[in-house]
């Protein structure tokens, strides 16, 4: 059962792309304190060690709408920048498009250095301004995109 909260949590530089650590609920000021505080370089530093497994990251699902908005570092600790991705279902025709509508979950990925912009565009998760989240986003540099089977 769905529930009106938001919830976070957190992957670090070693970890399996199935592992994280779950923090629970949280609100968008406590998310930016925790996104400002968040040891991004160092853990930066230690993903060297681990280049099979994920990159740091902090995720924040939103439990009411099944939308997940999250940040990764990439780079080293001169040149570093951010790959944000955001998973929300769209809708997908079957059979080689001729076929009824499904809705899949699917995953938009993109790239920035600005962390004030992926701040506002947290603001904007939190305010469940979901069309105009994926208009600031499109604007971005795309990185990826893919099916999510989860």
């Amino acid at each position: 059962m769905a529930t009106d909260n938001f919830t976070w949590n957190v992957q670090k530089a070693g970890y399996d792309f199935d592992q994280k650590d779950l923090k629970g609920n949280i609100n968008y000021n406590n998310l930016i304190t925790e996104f400002e505080q968040f040891p991004w370089l160092d853990e930066l530093k230690r993903v060297k060690e681990y280049p099979d497994k994920v990159s740091p990251t902090i995720s924040v699902v939103d439990e009411k709408e099944n939308r997940i908005f999250w940040v990764s570092i990439s780079g080293n600790q001169r040149e570093y920048g951010f790959i944000i991705g955001y998973i929300y279902p769209k809708k997908k025709k079957t059979f080689f498009g001729f076929g009824k509508e499904k809705e899949i979950r699917w995953l938009d990925m993109f790239t920035t250095q600005d962390t004030e912009l992926i701040k506002g565009l947290f603001r904007l998760q939190f305010d469940r301004e979901y069309e105009k989240l994926f208009s600031e986003l499109i604007k971005l540099n795309k990185f990826g995109e893919t099916e999510v089977n989860e």
